[in-house]
């Protein structure tokens, strides 16, 4: 949810886009995570952004799992990165995976 709310307020997007009634979800691009609403694998996203002073700078994101269920997933993610911000949503109740 942080990196959709991080894209929606740092770039433009089309009125193909803005004029949807659903949020987007950039990072939840399985069917599974999309209908759960939770992210189930390790998704990266490259985002430009611009500074006060109008430099660009890359920063490169990893949407990894933060449930119980998929710790493995979010442990072979966090190896790749040389430095990790973590997010936690404390307000979420966890879910109950089993259908």
């Amino acid at each position: 949810m942080f990196i959709d709310m991080l894209v929606e307020q740092t770039h433009h997007m089309s009125t193909f886009y803005s004029n949807r009634d659903k949020h987007m979800r950039y990072t939840d691009t399985r069917i599974d995570e999309q209908e759960r609403r939770i992210p189930i694998k390790t998704v990266p996203m490259s985002l430009v952004l611009e500074d006060s002073k109008c430099k660009s700078y890359s920063c490169n994101i990893m949407d990894t799992p933060g449930h119980v269920n998929f710790f493995d997933e979010m442990t072979a993610a966090l190896r790749l990165p040389d430095d990790v911000v973590l997010i936690v949503d404390a307000a979420k109740q966890e879910t109950n995976l089993k259908n």
